[in-house]
């Protein structure tokens, strides 16, 4: 860790509401609308755990942020460190892992997250308690820093190379000296691009240890005059594949699609997107993302939010939803009634070639796919690229067998994240 680094100027804060929109928008007005106040304030409320905003500079112009929130056991999988690390899907094991290697993996890991969560040696017999409970019982919980495909440094536009890495090693290190004061035994940033150089640096000079845990795509849009110019310079394949999955739903009988508006229709897109969580393996509260949709909506300006919908009888039967910037539309999520069988194309409609169109329309260079689903995604051309976890706790035993873990998960992503590149 860097030490004597001053940090007199670092304000700690509990809600971007405190720093004021228009000094946020001086701030990140080179950003995108997922960087915007409104948006912000939105993951505030929808976010379990404490908030945490750090700033540099005077509050009227500030220099410099970063966002965290200090996971609580309710936080999901990607706000939760302890629970991606922990859980058996970053070993990436498939129908192709040997039996003997795979069990070989999982005690490696198991073993790792024990002598991390207690390098002492003293909890003895684990009981079967899940890895990410034992990170929690040990360690404590993690202060998080996370985006999904933007840097997790927030830097003023105008800031020069020299200004911007000591902005970013002061708001590291007001994370790191301040966890404790905010109920976190760790401080962890889980998806950081291995192209955000400056962060990096700052991180590794800082003491974290990183590996690579999940990758981000997108699909690039900028450039192009017309949908039609972006389908002219696809490989063939993938060309058909977009215009056959398009005309299947346009010459369905008794499908039509439409954007419509977030606030009326809040409680049908809730429950599409509470059943497509489920099928998943997740956790669904339809009445609370009802909430959640009317609260982004609210936040945003009218035309950020949109949600192209395919639509049987009056009803809607699977829909999107999707944040457009000025640079970029983000998808957010996707929800679809299973039980109608002839919904034609309505996934990749709804999650790819509308969401291009719209991008191209406006300007946009990308439309960015989040994390995970990568099959999909790069069947229809999408770019992907590794996210690492990357973490510091200020025991340095626990900290290295860390270090042992990411390294060993790290590898498992880098060669699996290898079979999607292009």
């Amino acid at each position: 860790m860097t030490e004597g680094m001053p940090v007199s100027e670092v304000r700690i804060l509990s809600s971007v509401d405190e720093v004021g929109p228009a000094a946020w928008e001086e701030l990140t007005k080179a950003a995108d609308v997922d960087s915007s106040h409104g948006f912000l304030r939105f993951r505030e409320y929808v976010e379990p755990g404490r908030s945490v905003l750090f700033t540099l500079g005077p509050p009227e112009r500030p220099r410099g942020a970063l966002r965290g929130v200090v996971a609580v056991p309710g936080s999901g999988l990607t706000s939760d460190p302890w629970k991606f690390v922990g859980s058996q899907a970053v070993l990436r094991l498939d129908a192709g892992t040997d039996e003997a290697e795979a069990a070989s993996l999982r005690r490696a890991q198991r073993d790792l997250v024990r002598a991390a969560a207690d390098p002492a040696g003293r909890a003895g017999d684990d009981g079967g308690e899940p890895l990410w409970q034992a990170l929690t019982r040990g360690l404590g919980a993690c202060l998080v820093v996370r985006e999904f495909d933007r840097s997790e440094l927030l830097c003023h536009p105008e800031a020069d190379a020299a200004e911007a890495r000591s902005v970013a090693a002061r708001l590291v290190r007001a994370a790191q000296t301040s966890a404790a004061e905010h109920g976190a035994g760790a401080v962890a940033f889980p998806f950081v691009s291995p192209r955000d150089t400056l962060l990096r640096s700052v991180l590794t000079e800082a003491g974290f240890r990183g590996g690579a845990m999940t990758g981000a795509s997108w699909v690039e849009t900028g450039g192009y005059g017309s949908y039609e110019e972006f389908l002219a310079v696809l490989p063939s394949r993938r060309r058909r594949r977009y215009r056959l999955e398009e005309q299947r739903l346009l010459e369905a009988p008794d499908l039509t699609t439409a954007e419509v508006d977030p606030v009326r229709n809040a409680a049908r897109i809730a429950e599409l997107e509470a059943r497509t969580l489920v099928k998943h393996g997740g956790l669904a509260d339809a009445e609370a993302i009802r909430r959640a949709r009317i609260e982004l909506a609210d936040r945003l300006p009218d035309d950020a939010v949109v949600i192209p919908a395919v639509i049987r009888d009056g009803r809607i039967i699977a829909c999107a939803l999707h944040l457009r910037g000025p640079r970029s539309v983000v998808f957010m999520t996707y929800g679809c009634d299973y039980d109608v069988e002839e919904r034609g194309p309505a996934y990749p409609w709804a999650a790819f070639y509308h969401p291009i169109r719209t991008a191209i329309a406006h300007g946009a260079s990308s439309v960015r796919l989040g994390l995970e689903g990568f099959e999909a995604k790069t069947r229809r051309g999408a770019v992907v690229e590794a996210r690492e976890l990357w973490v510091w706790t200020p025991d340095a035993a626990a900290l290295a067998r860390l270090g042992d873990l990411l390294e060993l998960v790290g590898e498992r992503n880098t060669s699996y994240l290898g079979r999607f590149s292009q």
